[in-house]
């Protein structure tokens, strides 16, 4: 498990309540977590209410996860670490993403969306696991578009 304390350099200047809160909600994610984008009202769309909720993207390297049943275990496992840490009364919204195309997810690094960036058109591009919000799994042709995931910044890198 890796206790998350350092964020990007930009997110105290950029997202100052949202750093707080992060920074006492004990962010804790598993030892395959290579980055952590943030999504949603609680990032750069700016329009959050009291009650919003925090969503948050977890990239993980599956890349020795060859077989399902291993790369479902990996992946809930992901998901349970960081929900079994969290401390916050301000609710979690988890979304697990792993590369299935071999792009290496470089459009999880940008704040807003560039169909140039994407060699492979920018739906279903990048595999999703999560649990919560109408899902339960492993999400598979649903038609997710990676426009629809910004404005996202990412708030923490290995």
């Amino acid at each position: 498990m890796i206790k998350i304390t350092r964020f990007d350099e930009q997110i105290p200047t950029l997202l100052p309540v949202t750093h707080t809160l992060l920074k006492s909600a004990n962010l804790t994610v598993h030892n395959k977590v290579t980055q952590i984008t943030l999504h949603g009202s609680r990032g750069l769309a700016g329009c959050y209410h009291p009650d919003s909720d925090i969503d948050l993207s977890l990239i993980v390297d599956t890349e020795n996860c060859t077989r399902m049943p291993e790369l479902e275990s990996l992946l809930q496992s992901v998901l349970k670490t960081t929900t079994k840490n969290w401390q916050s009364d301000i609710k979690l919204d988890l979304a697990v993403i792993f590369d299935v195309r071999g792009c290496g997810l470089k459009c999880f690094d940008q704040m807003a969306f560039d169909p140039q960036s994407c060699p492979h058109g920018g739906v279903e591009c990048f595999g999703l696991y999560k649990r919560g919000n109408g899902f339960n799994g492993m999400v598979e042709s649903a038609g997710v578009k990676v426009k629809l995931m910004y404005p996202c910044i990412s708030i923490w890198k290995r």
